[in-house]
């Protein structure tokens, strides 16, 4: 687990910067919701680290990183809501962490 102190963006780069030197992406780094975009926080999973980075996890990041920079150009924060981006960050993150189980478990024989 690495915690990014800073921003949704900086968390974005930290994302991008791991995929291009070979972990997977398993989570979007973006909500489905553009209202999300707004949230301070932001888990994206990533997988384990191999040779090779493959051409479009880094192009989903990459494209992250431009779609996040024009939806959130003229946002204007808005802290009281802080706490409620914080609980659905959470919960999707959960939601994942149950998918990953699920598709392992289904793997096993």
């Amino acid at each position: 687990m690495v915690f990014v102190e800073g921003t949704f963006r900086d968390v974005l780069i930290k994302v991008r910067d791991m995929v291009h030197t070979g972990y997977e992406l398993i989570s979007h780094p973006l909500f489905a919701s553009s209202r999300m975009m707004f949230s301070p926080y932001r888990t994206v999973v990533l997988g384990s680290k191999r040779d090779v980075s493959p051409q479009i996890e880094c192009q989903i990041i990459e494209d992250s990183i431009i779609s996040y920079d024009k939806l959130t150009a003229r946002r204007n924060p808005q802290p009281e809501h802080n706490g409620d981006y914080a609980k659905v960050d959470l919960s999707l993150y959960e939601a994942t962490l149950e998918e990953i189980s699920m598709l392992r478990s289904s793997h096993t024989v």
